[in-house]
C-alpha cells in the first residue's frame, strides 16, 4: 500500500488501511472501494492523507505508533480534564490541572512506553483518524509526536516526562476562548484573531499557577507560538 493524498484519489482506488474517529471506531473499512461521494466526505472531513492499496508496494505495512486503547483513553482524560476546567473556570482552573497531573503524567509514561517498543518514527503517521474534537485530539497527537522527537534526541525521561506534559497542556488556554470562534468555519477578523492570540496567555497563567507542574510546561503553552523570525507569538522573540 501506498500514502495518498486525499484531494488527488480518483473513484475506483480502494482503502489500503481502516479509516477511524478520534474515538477508534472505523469509519471506512480497508479493501473499500472509494466513490467520488467518499473522496468528497473525506476531504470535508479534512482527513489530509490516506493509504490506498498498490500491488507495487503490497510488501509495506505500516504499524500504528501506539494502541487503540492508548489513543483511546488518552483523548478521553484529555478530554474530560479541559471540559471540566471550562466548567469550572470561574472558580480555579488550575486546582482542576493539579488533580488531573497524575492521569497526565501517566499518558506521557504510557506513550513514551509503546514509543520505545516502536523505534520506527515513520509510523506515526500509520492510522488515519477524523478530528471532530479538534483540541483534545491534537493536543495528544502534539504529545505524540513531541514525544518521538525528544526521544530520538535522547533526552532524559524526566525531561521527556516535562516535555510530554507540556505538549498536552500546551493548548489548554483555548478553554477560556469562545467556542464559536475557535469553530469558526471562515476567515476570522482580526478582533477574532486577537481573542485566538490569547489563548497562549490564558494557558501560561492557568499552569504556573499549579505547584506541582513544573515551569517549564506553562512555557510551553506561553511559547508554542513563537517563530524563528519573531513573527511569532505572544512576545515575538526571535532566534539569538
Amino acid at each position: 500500500m501506498r500514502l495518498a493524498i486525499t484531494k488527488s484519489l480518483s473513484p475506483g482506488a480502494r482503502l489500503g488501511k481502516n479509516i477511524y474517529n478520534e474515538r477508534d471506531h472505523v469509519l471506512l473499512c480497508e479493501g473499500l472501494t472509494l466513490t467520488q461521494k467518499m473522496i468528497n466526505r473525506l476531504v470535508s472531513l479534512n482527513i489530509p492523507f490516506v493509504y490506498i492499496q498498490d500491488s507495487r508496494t503490497d510488501d509495506t505495512i505500516p504499524k500504528p505508533p501506539v494502541s487503540g486503547k492508548l489513543r483511546r483513553e488518552a483523548i478521553n482524560t484529555i478530554e474530560t480534564t479541559f471540559l471540566d476546567m471550562k466548567n469550572k473556570m470561574n472558580l480555579d482552573g488550575s486546582f482542576t490541572i493539579e488533580q488531573a497531573n497524575v492521569k497526565f503524567t501517566q499518558i506521557v509514561r504510557n506513550i513514551m512506553g509503546e514509543l520505545k517498543r516502536n523505534k520506527e518514527l515513520m509510523t506515526l503517521l500509520a492510522d488515519v483518524y477524523t478530528y471532530d474534537d479538534y483540541i483534545f485530539t491534537h493536543s495528544f497527537n502534539v504529545t505524540l509526536y513531541t514525544l518521538a522527537i525528544g526521544m530520538e534526541l535522547n533526552i532524559n525521561n524526566k525531561n521527556l516526562e516535562i516535555l510530554g506534559l507540556g505538549a498536552i497542556l500546551h493548548d489548554v488556554g483555548k478553554m477560556l476562548v469562545p467556542l464559536e470562534i475557535l469553530r469558526k468555519p471562515g476567515k476570522l477578523t482580526e478582533k477574532e484573531f486577537e481573542q485566538i492570540r490569547k489563548h497562549a496567555d490564558y494557558g501560561f497563567h492557568l499552569i504556573k499557577n499549579v505547584h506541582t507542574v513544573s515551569l517549564l510546561v506553562a512555557n510551553c503553552a506561553y511559547q508554542h507560538h513563537e517563530r524563528l523570525d519573531g513573527s511569532g507569538y505572544p512576545r515575538g522573540i526571535k532566534r539569538g
